[in-house]
């Protein structure tokens, strides 16, 4: 009898060899399963976590600077607005290219600083170099190592340093396709658990929950994503407020990266989106609206749905999240609904990773629909998985 072949995210096996896509394809669909690994691994090692989390941050006027470059560097922007709440402290994110390129606008002697780096490989130069450089500028400097590659350059380097802390993601999680994807969520989920290390069993809970809503959302949603990304469009702007802006950039990223560059990506947030960024709207583009849960800033989003959806011409819009009445999706073009989930930790702090997977799985269909491989959409080198060609300076005192 003929085995049944096993489908990933709606396509078979040999389809998604043939156009050289099976690792993005599992990847992306591992990430419920490696975020309740993820999570089981902070419970294994709560107690060495708590201590370092307790130490560092009462550390008087201490600033937490979130760092990584491209989509590491979203990453950092996802926490950043929850963490700013949840700690009462200064918390920045800024990418290592920034760091690397003016660390004296940024990196200051004497106040204690957590660099929280994240990284898939942990090779990338402005990873490596940033700690270097922080190391000779900031006297009091601390690190957490957010990383997927336990033989990287970061987690090697900081293996047997009191003053820092090494998180390992679970190894399925240093992608083997050229975009980021299980690992950016992974990490995000790891940062924020390690800050929320006192509610641990919570967090986990919580982890689980969101795991089954994304298992069932992209069961639910598969077909109309599909549908989308078969649609003729050259320009695709993600729009997210809050905790959601690192997810719409995250989002537009993920676009350019896996369609080669062939369909124009752009993000910007609601409000910002009217100051011009608008103009790019034309009869090929499609908007795609975050929807956030934050009772505030869900009334600014919306406002955005309903001009959008009100002048709209040829260009479709599509919306996002939890609770949206019916008046609305009945005019967008589409509408995915995300579950909205009764969390023990804020809401907005995990929302955004259930929006990312629908921003990944289009960015994925949409470079299959094009003929482009999606595990190296850039086959002739221009762009590379881990970045290649930078010259590094040392630092004149």
């Amino acid at each position: 009898m003929e085995a049944i072949s096993k489908k990933i995210l709606g396509i078979d096996i040999e389809t998604l060899e043939s156009c050289k896509g099976l690792n993005t394809a599992k990847e992306i669909s591992q990430q419920a399963r490696v975020w309740r690994e993820a999570a089981s691994n902070l419970y294994d090692n709560k107690d060495d976590i708590k201590e370092f989390i307790e130490d560092v941050t009462s550390k008087k006027n201490c600033r937490i600077i979130l760092t990584g470059a491209g989509t590491s560097a979203f990453a950092g922007e996802t926490c950043e607005p929850y963490l700013t709440k949840l700690l009462n402290k200064k918390v920045e994110a800024i990418a290592t290219t920034d760091l690397v390129s003016s660390p004296s606008n940024y990196l200051i002697k004497d106040i204690p600083t957590i660099l929280v780096s994240f990284a898939r490989s942990g090779n990338s130069p402005e990873s490596v170099h940033a700690v270097k450089l922080a190391n000779e500028i900031i006297d009091d400097l601390y690190q957490i190592i957010i990383t997927c590659n336990e033989n990287g350059k970061l987690a090697l380097n900081t293996k047997d340093d009191e003053k820092s802390l090494l998180l390992l993601m679970p190894s399925e999680t240093n992608d083997l396709g050229f975009a980021m994807t299980s690992s950016f969520t992974t990490m995000v989920l790891s940062c924020l658990g390690v800050f929320n290390i006192e509610e641990i069993e919570m967090f986990i809970e919580d982890t689980q929950n969101l795991s089954k809503s994304v298992e069932k959302f992209i069961e639910t949603n598969l077909e109309s994503i599909d549908k989308l990304a078969k649609e003729k469009f050259e320009r695709i702007i993600y729009l997210g407020s809050g905790t959601s802006k690192g997810i719409a950039r995250e989002s537009a990223l993920k676009v350019l990266e896996l369609t080669a560059g062939k369909v124009n990506a752009s993000y910007d947030t609601p409000l910002g989106f009217r100051h011009g960024p608008k103009s790019v709207i034309n009869d090929e583009s499609i908007t795609v609206i975050y929807i956030s849960n934050e009772n505030y800033t869900r009334l600014y989003d919306l406002d955005l749905a309903k001009e959008m959806l009100a002048h709209r011409k040829k260009d479709k819009v599509v919306l996002i999240g939890s609770n949206i009445n019916q008046n609305l999706k009945d005019k967008a073009d589409y509408v995915f609904n995300i579950e909205n989930i009764d969390y023990n930790i804020e809401n907005e702090a995990l929302l955004p990773l259930q929006q990312i997977i629908f921003g990944q799985i289009l960015s994925f269909l949409k470079s299959k629909e094009l003929g482009i491989t999606p595990d190296n959409p850039c086959p002739t080198g221009e762009v590379n998985r881990v970045v290649q060609g930078v010259i590094l300076h040392d630092l004149n005192k």
